[in-house]
């Protein structure tokens, strides 16, 4: 597998293929291309099992293991005709039909073109919001601010480049290869680019390119300010991590096209 299909495939792994789908959506009519990219990613257990089948669709059943996700990332650097932009996504684990993948609850961004263009294609949940990712030499944080008021804040201690646990490796492994489901239409679409890329193994092969710094993180949330947009919203930012089981923060420098082709 080339370093390409690798990439696809661990962005379709891990959710965060919604983040070059959606908001790429916005140029479907012509190819577009991230050329660098990063952001923050936190997997974490609820124990609100209630809550968590209440926001599950019906169509979907309750995974073996409840699981949450959520990230922040930052598209800062792209082709010339798309701008620069920003996302958040929480999505929870799900089974449809006896498989295991994701399903996005929320997917704010800061470009309306892939709202839009997210919503009508792909199906994702995309809703206008404020997103900040904050660099530091040790520390990342993301903040998403929904109607002037922040509503979600992920921060990551990372530690060096090459310092990742056995636990951790495990999770990467054992989180790898899994879809996104999608309801567009009011039918589950499930967007494929093929592969199970390890995200960990790709950028160890490609250090030049790839970056990944596992840490200790924190997630803080405000249900009652996401309130403000909405009852659900509130019930999605409402879910408390009880176990974050992996957090790192995410670079790649290797550019990566994509055109409506890519998805149907």
């Amino acid at each position: 597998m080339n370093l390409k299909k690798m990439l696809q495939s661990f962005l379709t792994a891990f959710g965060c293929v919604c983040l070059l789908l959606a908001a790429g959506c916005a140029h479907f009519e012509r190819p577009y291309t991230y050329y660098e990219f990063d952001g923050l990613f936190v997997f974490y257990k609820t124990q609100d099992t209630a809550a968590y089948r209440d926001l599950l669709p019906r169509i979907f059943d309750m995974p073996d293991e409840p699981l949450m996700m959520a990230f922040v990332m930052d598209y800062y650097k792209m082709d010339k005709g798309t701008k620069p932009y920003r996302e958040v996504a929480v999505s929870l684990l799900a089974k449809y039909k006896g498989k295991t993948g994701w399903h996005c609850l929320t997917m704010p961004v800061t470009s309306d073109d892939a709202r839009v263009k997210g919503i009508k294609y792909l199906g994702f949940p995309k809703i206008m919001g404020d997103i900040d990712l904050v660099r530091e030499p040790s520390t990342y944080t993301g903040i998403l601010k929904l109607n002037n008021q922040t509503v979600m804040t992920l921060e990551l201690a990372a530690k060096e480049r090459n310092d990742v646990s056995v636990s951790e490796s495990q999770w990467f492994e054992k989180l790898r290869g899994l879809p996104n489901f999608n309801l567009l239409d009011g039918k589950v679409y499930e967007p494929d680019f093929g592969g199970k890329a390890n995200l960990l193994e790709v950028s160890r092969i490609y250090p030049d390119r790839i970056i990944v710094r596992t840490g200790s993180a924190r997630l803080l949330c405000d249900p009652q300010a996401a309130g403000a947009h909405s009852e659900r919203l509130a019930k999605v930012f409402g879910l408390k991590p009880s176990e974050m089981v992996l957090a790192y923060y995410f670079k790649n420098t290797f550019p990566l096209s994509f055109g409506l082709g890519a998805f149907r």
